[in-house]
């Protein structure tokens, strides 16, 4: 056997025992208890139309603002979902009652704090930093009075805004030298970064103090220099520490919001269409495993076993990244299973095609597999490049059911690949030195299609 392929097998059984894990292993029961003390923290999330979800109609406090306007507030409102608050395929738009913009928001699988996520929604976000003057630390969630703290803050002016921060360098890390819990990591750009370092300098001992829409988030003292990175500390819980990066890294709305409605919507298809889908999925699975088992015989089975690995691969990855499963993310994944076979097809039939030449098995194998390839690659780029023209399409337009759709076809078509290259050729490989697929009949070739040369190097073999 050769080495690489004895490596490659260790790395399958690894992956596999992964999704296993991810996959099989029991979640917490209804009492938080973790299945032998041991806890999986993946779950499936369910799209609207499965699970049902919050709804919300979101209007503009005063005036009427231009589209445009309401369109750049929709897309940070997407992003504050998306990014914050961890929700994936949310199906939001912008309407138009009484010529008047409002955006409608459908959060599917719903079941957080719904009173916070309507605030952390609706926060202009106006973000700002004071120097509140030496031991002048104020109590979080207290009104900040700028006519208080002049002195140290010229013309009652903020001294720097949400402008000023880095977006790309606010983060998340734990505390280092025996601290507890979490701090948040920030940093400034542009002009702001020299006038920071400069105002760090000469004010260590002050409390810099950080307000969003004049509500004090948090007021920490300034114990050294700021050149470039800083950190605030306070003992932060991760979501505490979480919730206050989600509100500075999402920006600003452009257009100041009020809650017109909220309600919970039922699920339009609910248990039912999954049952039906996974049978369905089922049903066509199994017609396409006896297929392969049938027509090629014992490399059939090896495909066959690498399709139910990619199936467990795939559904793994789906929970690990927290893909929402609706019915068209569901349709995509079933069908991403249906192309997955196409690449063993190309295959084994191009190793046929070079046994019948007179090849051996081995040889046989790197050849069909190398002229194989070209195809299975460009079938499954052209997938690939619809995918994302589906997606690019879905995120323009709202089109959340498109999303749903390419994004589990995308995954599911990048999986069947691996299995394919890998998994499928390593299996064959593995039975290469045993000599159990040196017979014709196990590879689905008549013994009378196989070329006198190639029975004889068989039977030299046998």
């Amino acid at each position: 056997m050769r080495r690489g392929t004895l490596i490659l097998l260790i790395f399958i059984i690894l992956l596999a025992a992964g999704a296993s894990f991810v996959n099989f292993w029991p979640n917490p029961d209804a009492q938080g208890k973790p299945w032998h003390g041991i806890t999986n923290p993946f779950s499936v999330s369910q799209g609207v139309d499965l699970a049902g979800g919050l709804r919300l109609l979101l209007a503009p406090k005063q005036g009427q603002p231009k589209d445009q306007e309401m369109q750049n507030t929709l897309q940070i409102v997407q992003s504050r979902l998306s990014g914050g608050l961890g929700v994936k395929e949310l199906n939001i738009r912008l309407l138009h009652t009484q010529n008047i913009p409002t955006i409608s928001i459908e959060i599917p699988s719903y079941s957080g704090d719904e009173q916070k996520t309507i605030g952390d929604l609706l926060k202009t976000g106006k973000l700002e930093f004071w120097d509140a003057g030496p031991n002048g630390n104020v109590a979080p969630g207290t009104t900040f009075d700028p006519s208080q703290y002049t002195q140290y803050n010229p013309g009652g002016k903020a001294l720097f805004n949400g402008r000023d921060l880095d977006p790309s360098q606010l983060g998340i890390a734990q505390a280092q030298s025996g601290g507890t819990g979490y701090v948040v990591n920030f940093a400034m750009q542009g002009p702001a970064v020299a006038r920071f370092s400069t105002f760090t300098a000469q004010n260590i001992g002050h409390a810099l103090t950080v307000t969003l829409d004049q509500q004090v988030v948090m007021s920490a003292s300034i114990n050294s220099q700021i050149p470039n990175v800083g950190q605030i500390t306070g003992n932060f819980t991760y979501k505490q520490a979480q919730d206050f990066v989600n509100i500075l890294k999402y920006g600003a709305l452009p257009v100041a919001l009020k809650l017109d409605s909220s309600n919970i919507i039922s699920p339009t298809l609910g248990e039912t269409a999954i049952q039906r889908s996974l049978l369905a999925g089922g049903i066509g699975i199994g017609i396409v495993i006896l297929f392969m088992l049938f027509y090629y015989r014992l490399p059939g089975l090896l495909a066959d076993i690498a399709l139910i690995l990619y199936a467990c691969l795939t559904f793994a990855v789906f929970k690990l990244i927290g893909v929402t499963m609706s019915l068209a993310g569901i349709t995509g994944f079933i069908l991403s299973i249906g192309m997955a076979v196409d690449a063993n097809v190309l295959i084994f039939e191009r190793v046929k095609e070079e046994i019948r030449a007179g090849r051996l098995l081995a040889s046989a194998i790197d050849m069909g597999w190398s002229r194989a390839w070209p195809s299975i690659r460009d079938s499954n780029c052209s997938t690939l490049i619809t995918c994302a023209v589906l997606f690019a399409f879905g995120s323009n337009f709202g089109a959340s059911i498109i999303l749903g759709f390419a994004s589990t076809l995308f995954l599911g078509v990048v999986v069947s690949m691996f299995t394919a290259i890998v998994v499928t050729r390593t299996l064959l490989n593995l039975l290469v030195p045993t000599g159990l697929i040196n017979h014709p009949a196990l590879l689905g070739i008549p013994a009378r299609a196989m070329p006198a040369t190639s029975l004889a190097r068989r039977n030299s073999v046998a």
